[in-house]
């Protein structure tokens, strides 16, 4: 995805945020929900001028610093190589803001829907955009399994994120297979997790194999 059809596509998806809360505003709650427990049960409220403004503030702050950080990357270059997925996942991260925020206004319009089977395949398909823009992502100082030791070697790093990319792409299809029972949806949070504290665990030790070699 280029950098102007990601551009517009976040614009679009901004502009949405905004003509779906203004077109439902005078009909949500004095105080809405705005969070919810493990088991989807609502247990956060918050007046209703934060609660219809915050997301869409959210997902323009989340743009604008997702947009400057290759930017401001003392390794900037490195990312024209994947900066195509960079821009895809960018698009995904405000789709998924947007998601969450029409879910928001649902519900509290009074369309009480499952949140652990609404979630699920969004944040499934989150999981499986961060597989794909690691399997992507070259050297840099913001995106990526960056440690010490990825970032002090270009092997490391790509040995890391070699490992790293699949078992976030298969804990996202977990994730989102969620949508059929709650436990496939802790399952894959789960899995993630594991396969991020992995990623950072084998990047030190490929380091230090490889200082043996060349020492």
């Amino acid at each position: 995805m280029n950098n102007k059809t990601a551009f517009w596509s976040v614009v679009a998806l901004l502009a949405a945020m905004a003509v779906a809360t203004a077109a439902v505003y005078n009909r949500l709650p004095a105080m809405m929900v705005t969070h919810w427990g493990t088991e989807g049960t609502p247990n956060g409220e918050m007046p209703r001028v934060w609660g219809a403004l915050l997301p869409l503030l959210l997902a323009a702050g989340v743009a604008v610093l997702l947009w400057l950080l290759p930017l401001i990357d003392p390794r900037r270059r490195n990312y024209a190589a994947f900066r195509s997925t960079y821009n895809a996942f960018v698009v995904g991260v405000e789709a998924f803001i947007a998601y969450v925020d029409f879910f928001m206004l649902a519900w509290n319009l009074g369309y009480r829907l499952p949140l652990e089977r609404a979630i699920a395949p969004a944040l499934g398909a989150i999981f499986v955009l961060a597989g794909v823009l690691l399997r992507e992502a070259r050297p840099n100082w913001f995106v990526g399994i960056r440690t010490p030791w990825t970032l002090s070697s270009a092997t490391v790093w790509d040995k890391t994120h070699r490992l790293a990319a699949p078992s976030f792409i298969f804990s996202g299809i977990v994730t989102a297979a969620g949508v059929f029972g709650t436990p496939l949806l802790l399952v894959g949070i789960g899995l993630v997790t594991v396969s991020a504290v992995l990623a950072v665990v084998y990047s030190y030790f490929a380091y230090e194999e490889e200082q043996k070699r060349t020492a």
